[in-house]
């Protein structure tokens, strides 16, 4: 599960950095003062969803307690977090499937 979940950070980070913010010319723009970033958010939505039937909870404190990420929020600032970011979600999931699109058009 380990290797999963730096997996989906790794990806998530990544496809994150590159994606243009609003007012910049690359990256993602976040504030530099959260304790807890963006792409550190999705991942924990995503593991609860894979690996905790969807409870956002126990996500947390799997990630917390194996210190993952150390400096989980709690979990009603966590849950707005999640409902601010809920569009580059979206987006993101939009980007990993044209990258699939892309990549099997490629192979006929």
């Amino acid at each position: 599960m380990l290797n999963e979940i730096i997996t989906i950070y790794a990806i998530t980070d990544d496809l994150l950095k590159a994606m243009p913010a609003a007012g910049c010319a690359y990256g993602h723009d976040e504030d530099c003062r959260r304790g807890m970033s963006d792409a550190e958010i999705i991942t924990t939505a995503v593991i609860a969803a894979m690996f905790f039937n969807g409870n956002h909870h126990k996500a947390c404190t799997y990630m917390k307690d194996h210190k993952l990420i150390p400096d989980m929020l709690e979990k009603s600032r966590f849950n707005r977090r999640l409902h601010n970011v809920s569009m580059l979600i979206n987006d993101l999931f939009h980007q990993i499937g044209m990258i699939l699109k892309e990549s099997s058009d490629c192979t006929y």
